[in-house]
């Protein structure tokens, strides 16, 4: 084909992109690992960097400052990338399980339910929303909690046998009881108590593995973050941070197949 063909130039300025993005995401990552993340201010007491990786800051991936890198990331991607008309778009609708550990006390134990739908935008980014239900133990909580959460799925490789994607959502929630009771128990820490209603961010890594044209298993590694933005001062805000792992399933629902070519 012709240099000047619009399919040609439309693949040329795809690879491009995704090249622009796994080189973006890269440096992102060896940023985040390199920088000073254990000095005094860039997290809050009891907390590694590897505890909560992309968590420095300005990045600050785990609050609700994370929101908005996400945004202005999906943003972009939608105005400086063109999407092929002739892709078929697909909407799925997946289910997940999870289970995460607080590294902080009073240490709490997450389950983590979840179901939702997402939607193709391109071929290398999904947009979802998803509807939680988390439970939270400890020796001194123990309650539901039951929200939303839109999130943006990036993936770097996507094959027609498996994915690995980049994962970023932050929503809200509402708890059946006080939740976190206590703070870390660090000085007067342990005097906070929480409330019903917070934020929640996730951010992790994982990957999907394609069982035919309509089931996927997906699973992977996630850091959790629930508090409530000091909304009624930071004595009331004790906040959690966990990580953990998730492994559900993804069904594609059908689609209209588009008229003319379908991208390869």
């Amino acid at each position: 084909m012709k240099e000047s063909d619009p399919l040609t130039v439309f693949k040329i300025k795809y690879m491009r992109s995704r090249i622009i993005f796994s080189i973006l995401f890269a440096s992102l990552v060896l940023f985040t690992l390199a920088g000073k993340c254990q000095a005094p201010g860039i997290y809050p007491p009891f907390t590694k960097w590897y505890q909560d990786p992309l968590g420095a800051k300005p990045l600050e991936l785990s609050s609700a400052f994370g929101f908005l890198w996400a945004s202005a990331g999906v943003v972009a991607c939608l105005i400086f990338t063109k999407d092929n008309p002739a892709r078929q778009k697909r909407t799925s609708a997946y289910q997940e399980s999870g289970l995460e550990f607080g590294y902080k006390a009073p240490y709490t134990r997450v389950i983590h339910n979840e179901i939702g739908l997402m939607y193709d935008v391109r071929k290398w980014m999904s947009l979802g929303m998803g509807w939680n239900a988390i439970h939270f133990s400890d020796k001194t909580n123990d309650t539901w909690s039951f929200g939303f959460r839109p999130f943006v799925r990036w993936y770097p490789y996507k094959s027609k046998k498996a994915a690995i994607f980049f994962e970023y959502g932050a929503g809200v929630s509402c708890s059946l009881d006080q939740f976190p009771l206590t703070g870390t128990g660090w000085k007067a820490d342990t005097a906070r108590t929480g409330t019903r209603f917070n934020f929640t961010s996730k951010y992790g890594i994982g990957t999907e593995i394609n069982l035919d044209d309509r089931f996927s298993l997906h699973g992977g590694i996630r850091h959790f973050h629930l508090s409530n933005g000091n909304i009624e001062g930071i004595k009331r805000n004790p906040s959690h941070d966990s990580n953990g792992f998730f492994i559900g399933m993804i069904y594609k629902l059908k689609s209209k197949r588009p008229v003319g070519k379908i991208e390869k």
